[in-house]
């Protein structure tokens, strides 16, 4: 994340000291900025120096049932945006611009999704939309994004939005910046069975989550490949408040562990439920275990016993770094959906800055490519383009007891390898 920003300071200082400044005490830099997608000469000076506004989109449940998550990120794209604003912009072909972030809530609904992503494109002539961790909303969006020809690059970890129903079928403008679902299902599941001993599982999946789904679908195949013994798959939707019975029935199963595969509300709701039956075996599933999911469980004692996978470790310099902006700016601390948020910015950047345009399908050609971009979650971000999901991210795992989180290890099983 600093060698990123430092790159962008050291090209904004070459631009202001080139530029000079005005007669009324501004630089010229600070003239003539336009619209995204466009550039202006500056408005006195004779080198002619060019500047623009680069406009991002970003599409996130800002008001929904996945609000926690959606509103951390956008934070975190907030808090990039004024980053690389702060150290002077960025250096695109011979412009150098400032970052616009024009975000639109979602509210949960794909139909929502859709139009936003619309007026992003046709009203707001944004370069690029950064996308939310909700793969429904994603999907939704899929043919939208093909006749707008914009990249959407999100959080959503369904494979599906990227490479289609059946797998087979790279949709050109949709990308992910995060673990895909099948291999945080895969990497969760895998930690209970070959580190902790688990040997009975029992599946809660929100039937109605796309990515809970798919992060599921993935953890059932690993233990029937495995030798696995699966004794139960419970079902429930996003919305429901009471899930004592699917419960029940897999602790009267015998399951030694259990995958939650639920979004923010019913994953905290469910592991209430699970602490009131006394149903004290191991529990790993969905990313949303990450914070602030404990603090927003009963009491402390629910929030125990769990094994989940994070798309880094909360204690890495750069995370430090990023949890006292976040602080100082919005007073709240940062989560992982913060620093994916924060990132997604970076890679947007990047990708603009290698197509040396911000042209909308020059960035789409230079995102499938880009590489080497030090973010917080990696100090080495590739995406893969016959996928356009990214190469090699490590996870690491993380203990929640009593409320407290506990940093492990890096995990990774030979399955993955």
């Amino acid at each position: 994340m600093k060698k990123v920003l430092a790159v962008f300071l050291a090209a904004a200082m070459f631009c202001l000291a080139a530029c000079g400044s005005s007669g009324d005490g501004t630089t010229e830099a600070e003239t003539g900025t336009v619209s995204a997608g466009t550039e202006s000469q500056s408005g006195s000076g004779g080198d002619g120096e060019k500047t623009g506004v680069l406009k991002i989109g970003a599409i996130h449940d800002l008001t929904g049932s996945g609000s926690v998550l959606g509103i951390a990120s956008v934070n975190g794209s907030e808090l990039a945006v004024k980053d690389i604003n702060e150290a002077g912009g960025v250096v695109i072909g011979d412009t150098t611009y400032t970052l616009e972030l024009v975000s639109y809530d979602c509210k949960s609904d794909p139909n929502e999704g859709i139009s936003s992503l619309q007026r992003l494109v046709q009203v707001d002539d944004v370069s690029i939309v950064l996308g939310p961790s909700l793969s429904n909303v994603a999907l939704a969006c899929v043919e939208t994004t093909n006749e707008l020809e914009v990249a959407f690059m999100g959080q959503f970890g369904d494979p599906r939005c990227m490479l289609g129903e059946n797998l087979d079928t790279l949709n050109p403008y949709m990308f992910l910046m995060q673990p895909s679902a099948a291999q945080s299902g895969i990497q969760a599941i895998s930690y209970l069975v070959e580190k902790m001993g688990c040997e009975k599982v029992g599946f809660l999946i929100a039937q109605d989550h796309a990515y809970c789904v798919s992060q599921a679908n993935a953890a059932i195949e690993y233990c029937e490949e495995t030798g696995v013994e699966i004794v139960g798959i419970e079902y429930n939707n996003q919305a429901d408040l009471d899930m004592k019975t699917q419960l029940t029935n897999l602790q009267n199963a015998g399951a030694d562990c259990i995958f939650n595969a639920n979004p923010t509300q019913p994953l905290t709701v469910s592991t209430n439920q699970k602490n009131q039956l006394g149903f004290d075996v191991p529990q790993t599933g969905s990313l949303d275990f990450s914070s602030p999911f404990a603090s927003l469980c009963a009491d402390e004692a629910s929030a125990s016993n769990i094994y989940f996978v994070s798309n880094c470790s909360y204690d890495t310099p750069d995370f430090q770094e990023l949890n006292e902006k976040c602080m100082a700016e919005f007073n709240q601390e940062a989560t992982i959906k913060t620093a994916l948020g924060y990132d997604q910015v970076l890679i947007a950047v990047a990708a603009a800055q290698a197509a040396g345009s911000t042209d909308r399908n020059a960035i789409r050609d230079a995102l499938e490519t880009v590489s080497g971009v030090d973010t917080v979650i990696t100090d080495d971000f590739n995406m893969d383009p016959e996928t356009h999901m990214p190469l090699g991210l490590d996870v690491f795992i993380y203990q929640i007891e009593n409320g407290e989180y506990i940093g492990l290890e890096s995990w990774s099983p030979d399955y993955l390898k």
